[in-house]
């Protein structure tokens, strides 16, 4: 019998790059996802701080959640061409963010700790576009939260200013600890979140299920694919960049 997964959340996740002038799309200006929550009429838009997925094992990116769009529209809007001024060299252009891959996503929670699962359904091959970010068919990480009071070092991370402020029912889930696991997705309700994503290999989730599945045995009976399967298919925001 199939074993049950515990999913705090899922849904439509689009992988993002905005390179910083149009004319060299491979200096990049920031690279970042965003997640469409099942059922839910919001756009969660997740900056990572170097630019690309953690490309192996025993490597963890930090990344921050930017913005929460309420509307298509709105997220459209922050994707698209940015002009800006400088006082060097007046008016200046941040090109329109290229889309370079949608799926679908499962935040898992596992015993002390939660899977972000995530599988592309657009382009149906990964290209070389795709590879120079890290992006796979389909890949497996553990994700945290930073703990917004815990001292950092200067100049890492968001400024005072920029970080969240939670309510005591989510900042008393931190204790004294620095990160703990995402064990709720209300984290995710709040802008200037700081999270990490950790690596965990790139088997095929396909092959990895068994794995999941034992590892998960002890939470809820079902699995991975059932699971994504129930979710919807992400919606065509912008045309997928091919090179």
């Amino acid at each position: 019998m199939a074993k049950k997964i515990s999913v705090l959340q899922g849904g439509s996740i689009y992988f993002f790059y905005r390179p910083k002038i149009e004319s060299d799309p491979k200096e990049v200006q920031r690279f970042f996802f965003v997640l469409q929550p099942q059922n839910q009429p919001k756009y969660q838009l997740l900056i990572v701080g170097k630019k690309q997925l953690p490309p192996t094992e025993k490597n963890n990116y930090f990344l921050f959640l930017e913005a929460i769009k309420n509307k298509k529209e709105e997220l459209l809007s922050a994707l698209s061409e940015k002009q800006y001024s400088t006082k060097i060299r007046g008016e200046r252009t941040l090109p329109v963010s290229h889309c370079l891959g949608a799926g679908k996503y499962l935040l898992v929670v596992h015993n002390d700790h939660t899977h972000f699962i995530y599988q592309l359904t657009n382009p149906s091959q990964v290209r070389e576009i795709q590879k120079e970010f890290n992006l796979q068919k389909e890949d497996d990480y553990l994700i945290s939260i930073k703990n917004p009071q815990a001292a950092t070092s200067p100049g890492v991370g968001l400024t005072e200013k920029q970080k969240v402020k939670f309510p005591p029912s989510l900042q008393n889930k931190f204790t004294n600890y620095s990160f703990i696991p995402l064990t709720t997705s209300e984290f995710l309700d709040y802008e200037g979140v700081e999270l990490l994503l950790i690596s965990k290999g790139k088997e095929s989730l396909v092959d990895r299920e068994n794995e999941v599945e034992s590892c998960l045995k002890k939470i809820h009976p079902d699995n991975l694919l059932d699971e994504f399967a129930k979710i919807s298919s992400p919606e065509a925001l912008t045309p997928i960049k091919e090179k």
